[in-house]
């Protein structure tokens, strides 16, 4: 055979080759486009009863498309996803409450998450150390339609069954149980159901660290140390550290003279006790009365329930803030007295 031949024969294959991987390529595309707008459509194709969807402040597509899917209201979060972006839905979720069915396709789900929500969500901050008063004047300011005095007559009166609610003393308010958070509230919530949305918090999220409290301490005693190391550690890094510093004076039988015990006992907030003030005989002040407070004095955060169930193991004894609100610890008294000297009238310094 001729090189001429044999080139033209080879050429015939690699046509034959390239047609061939064309019609493959065209086959498989064409499948996935098809199998793509399979997933897009109606998980039903009836309208079934409506089910209320809420967005929330925040939330990515990723996080609602998994949530439509677990509802049935879409087939597949991934499909759903990447058409939603495709779409211009991605970074423009507007919150709220929204009605969708599973015979809705996802052109028309995209469609009804692009308009106007069926009941409005209003984000409220509640920040870690807030006590349950403080908490009842940012719901009362919020403009969620429910007073500060409905607030804290649900935390005080409030009829609410949750299991680590079972060890507080009789008449003890929910004060330590209700979980700092940011909330998407819905128009239209009551001030019982906010509340229950905290506990709710609480449960999910900080009760599994009651199952073991430290030093001896029962459930609701570690609620109320955690309240404690809030209030007294500005930084998370020193929150373990603080949390050791009480259990060792505890076990040493030592009066923890915490200031923020005896100003909650004041109802006094946002500055030290006078030396009057430490004189004043209340339940809460740790001055003179040993142990810990009869109540939780703010509601801690999860970082200052963890520092509670799980403090640093240290000798320290006591401690100091500085002006920027960093803790110096120490053994002695000595020690303490030389660190007080060193920062309690030392400015903050500057950022260099």
């Amino acid at each position: 055979m001729s090189r001429t031949r044999r080139r033209h024969g080879r050429g015939l294959v690699v046509a034959f080759a390239l047609v061939a991987i064309l019609a493959v390529v065209a086959v498989v595309g064409g499948g996935l486009v098809f199998y793509g707008r399979s997933q897009l459509e109606a998980p039903a194709a009836a309208h079934t009863n409506p089910v209320t969807v809420q967005v929330a402040s925040g939330e990515t597509v990723d996080q609602l498309a998994a949530d439509l899917q677990s509802r049935g209201l879409i087939r597949s979060s991934f499909w759903f996803g990447w058409f939603a972006r495709f779409k211009g839905l991605a970074g423009q979720l507007r919150t709220g409450q929204f009605k969708l069915d599973s015979g809705m396709g996802a052109s028309a789900v995209i469609q009804r998450l692009e308009g106007a929500p069926d009941v409005s969500v209003h984000k409220l901050v509640l920040a870690e150390g807030l006590t349950a008063r403080q908490m009842a004047q940012k719901v009362g300011d919020a403009g969620l339609g429910i007073t500060a005095d409905q607030y804290l007559a649900e935390v005080t009166s409030g009829a609410f069954d949750e299991p680590f609610l079972a060890g507080r003393p009789s008449g003890a308010s929910l004060e330590g149980f209700l979980f700092p958070d940011t909330y998407s509230v819905p128009d239209g919530t009551t001030a019982h159901q906010l509340v229950k949305m905290q506990l709710d918090d609480f449960g999910q999220r900080a009760a599994p660290l009651l199952a073991s409290p430290s030093h001896g301490l029962s459930a609701y005693q570690l609620v109320v140390m955690a309240s404690v190391v809030e209030r007294e550690a500005r930084f998370d890094d020193d929150r373990p550290q603080v949390a050791s510093v009480l259990y060792n004076r505890i076990d040493q039988r030592m009066l923890l003279q915490v200031d923020a015990s005896v100003l909650y006992g004041l109802r006094v907030f946002g500055r030290s006790p006078t030396a009057d003030e430490l004189k004043i005989d209340t339940p809460y002040n740790t001055y003179l009365h040993a142990g810990l407070p009869p109540t939780p004095i703010a509601n801690p955060g999860l970082a200052s329930l963890q520092a509670a169930a799980h403090p640093a193991s240290t000798q320290f004894l006591f401690y100091v803030s500085d002006a920027c609100g960093h803790n110096h610890y120490s053994v002695t008294v000595q020690q303490h007295d030389q660190q007080a000297a060193k920062y309690l009238n030392s400015p903050c310094p500057s950022p260099s």
